[in-house]
């Protein structure tokens, strides 16, 4: 499974979107990560956003069955959305 990593800008100093991140790669370790790029496909892409305002620009990205959204750090709704991903 090829994942892309999107993340916001990151004004949102409360919220640590590298460590949400990280949880999640070490937990889906069977998981191809890489930030995403432009016209490159992968299976999903999560795309970490600190805030509402959701500055990740989605364009040009290329997920095979769609974005997973970050917005905060329920990790426990954020594996259960990755379990539905990996299906």
């Amino acid at each position: 499974m090829t994942v892309g990593i999107k993340y916001c800008g990151g004004c949102n100093s409360r919220f640590d979107r590298i460590s949400i991140v990280n949880k999640i790669k070490s937990d889906y370790k069977e998981f191809e990560f890489s930030y995403a790029t432009e016209n490159e496909e992968y299976d999903f892409i999560i795309v970490v956003n600190g805030c509402h305002i959701a500055c990740a620009g989605l364009q040009d990205l290329k997920p095979k069955k769609g974005f997973l959204i970050i917005r905060d750090d329920d990790y426990k709704n954020i594996r259960a959305r990755i379990e539905q991903m990996g299906e």
